[in-house]
């Protein structure tokens, strides 16, 4: 919520200290986001929590100040002359009561639509809206002063019949941004004699938006289903800040309230004749809570002594009513704006941060500090990231959605007849699939370090993947993506593979080519432990990628072997084999290994079909002489000429 400090004057005294203000809006639940200079006048962003309906508008903040601070409040005024009626001449209105909680509607003729005065369009260039005209911007002041989002329709384009319902298939409409919606069955529109005039608590029509030639307008306040509202401006994409405070549990009784400061500002410009009827639909009013406040629970459940007439004071600073019923309880009437107020917790929670959270004083327990008991499976996750940053590769956290253009590579690796699971609500419109493997995502990055032309990529993700195999299905996953934009390779990128398996103490790890990995890639292998597959890696072009299930791995690793430096030194000697192609050096490597008195085999270079090793030969119980050594190396010569057709140089 942007906040323009000059405006905010207007309605409460604020620190001459900016900072002051800001620290204490911070500690009452209002973090300062940011601060910023807009036309020589200081504009502060605060940070508020989904909760608070009611200070998603200046006047709202302005009693978050008065009451921190202690300064008095003086709040806009509003129309008085207006009645509220069940019916408009000339007009008939059919809302829905489980979608509309309530509407009104005014007429105001003779209107002058013009460019706004200097102070309209000041006030709203430093809150961040764009100026149209005078009437449109009244509205948008009214919103970002009261709270309550407003719409202006020009009253000569529409018809005797005005509705609010849900869209009809195959229903469309052009916003005055030119911008043509397709209309879902679920989304909520004001529609006259058949016509979409606007999607309900979002954005208006273009066709029926008032021009220059408006002589009469029909202004509309109201409020919805908030559940309906957030849906439609998701699904559309629709991020007005009329939207943001729909989808907000605001309170109906601050319809009126914004319909009544809007006629007063068009009274004292004289910007129309008010017709002082207004259509009210309110079927179920809604009236302010009581609650009971116990403050012996208060004071066990903050750990402070605090007074009744303390608490008192607090809550009617806050414009709470309060009555004693007790020496030791309150009982509260709840404001209808304050729609986060439902418990007495509630009420603790206001006491709490009005006198600072500070104050709550520092206690030992009284018993034993619990154990502090972390699952493994976090534990193996931190692991994970420890070992894998330390071989050069950087994390990414992602949201489990891919977009548009990878949704050909979103198949469940473990099984090809999987589906993904796609979200009735999406986020943006250019996702709807939860992701099926990491991949995805990570490619996205990679592919974004080659547009701006980086000179390598080492990077992954620990998360989640999600599939349908008749029923949903969850896996933690750990995705591991290598470009280098000159010299990249596969050994490399194995070297970097085995190194973290080596650091998870994996031992056993074997390769299999496999292509049935439902990408259709060519370059694919599993990745077994055990002979379970633990995960899947390819190549595509010259990204290289290994994706492992931490679940299959969990539990697996082999414990830590403390080893005393040897008292017997070792022979060292090389050895070359010639070697047909296609022998795997790893089984060479494997074979050459198993002789007890070998201690470490270590490749070290190869020409042509020629393949040189170095051997560590190394009894932990006494020197080896060269006899016990010839026999070793005879028996290491004869099984790579027997199982690998190999010829020792």
């Amino acid at each position: 919520m942007r906040v323009p400090i000059n405006w905010l004057k207007e309605y409460v005294k604020i620190p001459r200290d900016l900072e002051e203000l800001t620290d204490g809006l911070t500690m009452a639940g209002h973090m300062l986001d940011k601060k910023e200079v807009v036309d020589g006048n200081v504009v502060i962003d605060l940070e508020l929590r989904g909760n608070r309906a009611d200070c998603y508008s200046l006047v709202g903040i302005a009693r978050e100040v008065s009451a921190l601070f202690e300064t008095p409040l003086e709040y806009p005024g509003l129309y008085q002359k207006l009645v509220c009626a069940n019916n408009l001449k000339n007009i008939n209105f059919k809302f829905d009561p489980k979608y509309v909680r309530r509407a009104m509607v005014v007429v105001v003729r003779d209107v002058k639509v013009a460019a706004s005065p200097k102070w309209l369009e000041e006030r709203l260039n430093e809150y961040g809206i764009a100026s149209v005209n005078n009437i449109v911007d009244l509205t948008n002041y009214v919103m970002v002063e009261t709270g309550q989002p407003l719409h202006a329709f020009d009253l000569n384009k529409l018809g005797k019949n005005l509705v609010v319902r849900l869209a009809k298939r195959g229903e469309k409409m052009t916003t005055f941004l030119d911008e043509t919606i397709k209309l879902t069955t679920q989304d909520l529109v004001w529609a006259s004699s058949g016509n979409v005039i606007s999607m309900a608590g979002a954005i208006g029509s273009k066709e029926y938006s008032l021009s220059e030639s408006t002589q009469n307008i029909l202004v509309e306040a109201a409020n919805y289903d908030r559940a309906n509202i957030r849906r439609s401006v998701y699904r559309h994409g629709l991020f007005t800040d009329a939207g943001i405070r729909h989808e907000k549990e605001l309170d109906p009784n601050l319809v009126k309230d914004g319909i009544s400061r809007f006629l007063e500002l068009v009274n004292e410009n004289g910007w129309g004749k008010i017709e002082n009827k207004a259509y009210d639909f309110y079927p179920k009013p809604k009236q302010p809570l009581t609650i009971k406040l116990d403050i012996e629970y208060l004071k066990r459940l903050s750990g402070m002594e605090i007074g009744i007439k303390s608490v008192e004071d607090v809550l009617e600073k806050l414009e709470f009513k309060t009555s004693r019923i007790n020496s030791n309880t309150l009982k509260v009437l709840c404001p209808t704006y304050r729609t986060d107020v439902e418990l007495e917790e509630d009420l603790i929670e206001e006491v709490l941060r009005i006198l600072g959270y500070k104050q709550i004083p520092i206690k030992t327990l009284s018993l034993e500090v619990p154990k502090d008991v972390t699952p493994e499976y976090i534990i193996q996750e931190e692991k994970v990231k420890k070992d894998l940053t330390s071989l050069g590769f950087d994390e990414v956290i992602s949201i489990p959605f891919v977009k548009e253009r990878y949704l050909k590579l979103n198949k469940d690796l473990d099984s090809v007849a999987a589906l993904p699971i796609r979200v009735e609500n999406r986020p943006s419109a250019d996702v709807e699939e939860m992701r099926m493997n990491m991949f995805t995502n990570l490619l996205g990055y990679v592919q974004k370090v080659i547009d701006e032309r980086g000179e390598q990529a080492r990077l992954f993700e620990v998360g989640r993947a999600y599939s349908n195999r008749k029923k949903y299905v969850e896996k933690r996953k750990v995705g591991v993506i290598y470009w280098l934009g000159k010299g990249g390779s596969y050994k490399k990128f194995k070297g970097f593979v085995e190194a973290f398996f080596e650091k998870q103490r994996l031992d056993g790890v074997a390769y299999k080519v496999d292509t049935k990995n439902g990408l259709d890639i060519d370059k694919a292998y599993s990745i077994y432990l055990e002979k379970e597959v633990i995960g899947y890696g390819w190549q595509l072009g010259n990204i290289y990628y290994v994706e492992i299930d931490l679940d299959a791995v969990l539990g697996k690793y082999s414990p830590p072997e403390a080893r005393l430096w040897p008292k017997f030194p070792p022979q060292i000697e090389d050895i070359t084999f010639r070697l047909p192609e296609k022998t795997y050096l790893g089984d060479v490597l494997s074979q050459m290994e198993k002789p007890k008195v070998i201690s470490k085999v270590k490749f070290l270079d190869s020409y042509k079909d020629y393949y040189s090793f170095r051997i560590w030969y190394q009894d932990p119980k006494k020197t080896l002489t060269n006899k016990e050594v010839e026999e070793v190396r005879n028996k290491i010569i004869d099984v790579v000429e027997k199982k690998f057709g190999g010829v020792v140089k």
